[in-house]
Parts: C-alpha cells; structure tokens; sequence
C-alpha cells in the first residue's frame, strides 16, 4: 500500500530530497534561469525558490445606534433621562491577525542539470508539494510588491432589518361621537341621538403610555413572583423560566424609549508581497474611516492602513561570506536554496500600531547554494526554504 505526505495548501513551496548512492555517486549541476536560459541540450528538473506573502486579516465592527420611538416621552412616563437620543453608525478595527503563506517566487526558478551517470544509477529523487508541481515552463517575471484585491467574509447587519419589535398592534384606534339633532314641531321639540363611529391613528404618546403600562404591569407581576403573593408552589425552575420571560419583555419594551445598540462584524483579508529588498516595505493596504468602514486604498478620506516590513538584519554577519562565495569562479553549483530574514511586521491605522509580529522573510533574506556533490540527503523547509537537514559523504 502506497502513502503520500499532503502539505497543506498554501505552502506553494518546493520541498527537495536528494539522494546519492555510494554505488552511483555523481555530483549534479544547478543552472538559475536569471542568470541566462540552461541548456537545452541538458536533462533535467526546474523547479522554485519560496517567496512569502503576508496574509492580512482585519476585523471591522460595525455598532449601530437607534433611538427609540418613544425616546421623547421616556423621562414623562418613565423618569429615566439615559437614553439615545439621535441615530448613529460607527465603525472600528477589532482583532487583527498577521500571518505568512508561501508560494513559488517567478524570479527564483533553476534547471537541475542531470548527467548520465546519475540517470543510469537512478538514484536522484526530487519531490514538491502538493501545489508546487513542475509546470513545464518558466516565465520570470519582475515581480516586486504587490496588494492583492480584499477577500471579505461575514456580513453587515441588513440595512432593512428593522431595530426594535413591531410590539404595539394596532396602533389605530376607534373614536365614537354621539351627535344629538334637536327636531321642532309645531310646540314639540324632539332630540334624537345618532352615533358617529370614526378610526383614527393613535398619537405617539398614547403608544408610549400604553407601553409604559405595559411595563408597570410587568414589575407588578415580577413582584407578585418573588413576594409569592399568588399563593402557588412554583418549582425553581418554573420560577426561573417565568421571571425570564418578564425580564425579556421587559427590556423590548424599555428599549422602544432607551433605544437599540446593534453590533455586527466583517472581515477583510489582504495579501501582501513584501520586496526583496534589505531596506524594508512600507505599503499601504486599505484606508478606513470611523464612518464608512474599510475602503479601497485608491479612495480619498480617511486614515491610511499600511504594513511596515522592517529587517532585524540577522544575516549580515554572513552576508560577504555569501557573496564572496558567489562570485568565486565555479564549473557545478549544487541545489539553491534561502536563508530568510528575519522581520518585524507591524500594521498602522492612522500611524498607530494595531499589530505587530515577527516574521521570517525569504526573498528579504540570502540565496546561496549547497556544494555540487558529497551530499546524500539534503532537506528544504516547506515554508520559507532553508535547509532543515543534510546529511554529507
């Protein structure tokens, strides 16, 4: 029975085992397509560096605030003065997560150059992840920082959803008048009585006093509970589930005087592609507004989200060895391979952090290359491409 290993999706990256049999030991040529096209005369594998792209996800909180119908009657029928008095939206930035996935970097592809004595011993064995499968040709491109279009999940509160309970029905009310038409005959005079039946709307105060007796009524009945002034034997929870009820008939019904706080949440994800320079990316995502929410960054007003990318610069002990290295005159090159930097990422709205982490970049860091023989196992990181082991001969 087969098994395979399965990576998870967003790790685009190559994984590379290589091994070597003592019997078949051969050393291997890499060739980077930066540097000129490979020969195409040669057998061989391409495959990619990692490059790694910052997810971004913000949390927006959207409270809306109602004022209630009968707001203006509260402190008359009710004596309470804490209540909302005008209609209102805000907006602000709750949890913000900051995290890295991988994929193949455009700029970083190689040719591994196969001989004959490696293809006749077969003891050459490349793998990739799940997603990161040669694709037969390599277009490189000049790919620097980017800022991909928002994925939004969740959703604002409907805008139609009405805030408060339709609890007063009907709110029309039937007004009778008795007319009396006074008849004369001759020295007789006769009265005669006729009823005018009229429907009216009701006026908002008389819906706010009837709600407010709704609400006295309720408190008499809470008491009538607790005191036992009904003279019943209500197990604990029958009593428990009946105070319930009137407490939650009784907040609707205050909140039609006190008013409404309605909050609901979206969420936005960002993905960022810092440059792979040693100076730092400082890019602006989004632009957010206490009023209008998340916006595209191309809008006007206000403030600027930005992700600032900065190098803790943990390489430069070794970064001439590098480069020295690179430069000395070699025939064979063996497997490419990154050593990240590491970074701190910080998010800014209006110039105030909201989020900081640190992270390991691998185009902000340095690629250099494995000897082209004397290695029998060698393993890549899935995520940012150093080397995890290797094993020498």
């Amino acid at each position: 029975m087969k098994t395979r290993t399965l990576y998870p999706i967003n790790q685009l990256i190559l994984i590379v085992f290589l091994f070597l049999s003592s019997a078949g030991f051969s050393q291997i040529n890499v060739v980077p397509f930066n540097d000129g096209k490979p020969s195409t005369d040669k057998d061989g594998i391409i495959y990619s560096l990692p490059r790694n792209v910052i997810q971004v996800q913000i949390e927006v909180v959207k409270t809306e605030i109602f004022k209630g119908p009968y707001a203006d009657f509260a402190s008359k029928l009710l004596g309470i003065s804490d209540v909302i008095t005008e209609n209102s939206v805000v907006y602000e930035v709750g949890k913000v997560n900051l995290t890295t996935i991988s994929e193949i970097d455009p700029d970083q592809f190689y040719f591994i150059e196969i001989d004959d004595k490696v293809k006749d011993s077969r003891s050459l064995m490349v793998t990739y992840s799940e997603a990161g499968f040669i694709s037969g040709f390599a277009d490189i491109g000049q790919v620097k920082k980017e800022v991909r279009n928002a994925l939004v999940s969740g959703n604002f509160s409907n805008e139609n959803l009405k805030p408060f309970r339709d609890l007063m029905k009907p709110v029309l009310i039937e007004k009778v008048d008795t007319i009396i038409r006074r008849i004369s005959i001759d020295t007789t005079t006769i009265e005669e009585k006729v009823l005018k039946r009229s429907i009216s709307e009701k006026t908002p105060e008389q819906q706010a006093r009837e709600v407010a007796d709704l609400i006295y009524r309720i408190e008499d009945n809470k008491f009538s509970l607790v005191t036992g002034y009904q003279e019943v034997n209500y197990s604990r929870e029958s009593l428990e589930f009946m105070l319930n009820q009137l407490n939650k008939m009784e907040r609707e019904y205050l909140s039609l005087f006190k008013g409404n706080i309605r909050k609901t949440s979206q969420q936005f994800t960002y993905y960022v592609t810092p440059e792979s320079n040693k100076e730092g990316t400082l890019e602006t995502v989004c632009r957010f507004s206490k009023t209008k929410g998340l916006s595209d960054k191309s809008t006007s007003g206000g403030e600027s989200v930005s992700l600032i990318v900065t190098p803790l610069g943990q390489n430069k002990t070794i970064e001439d060895f590098v480069k020295q290295r690179d430069q000395a005159s070699r025939k064979l090159h063996g497997f490419y391979y990154r050593i990240p930097e590491k970074t701190q990422v910080t998010l800014r709205v209006g110039g105030v952090p909201v989020a900081e982490e640190q992270m390991m970049i691998s185009q902000m860091g340095l690629i250099t290359f494995l000897p082209a023989g004397n290695m029998s196992n060698v393993r890549f990181h899935p995520v940012n491409g150093t080397i995890i082991s290797a094993v020498t001969e």
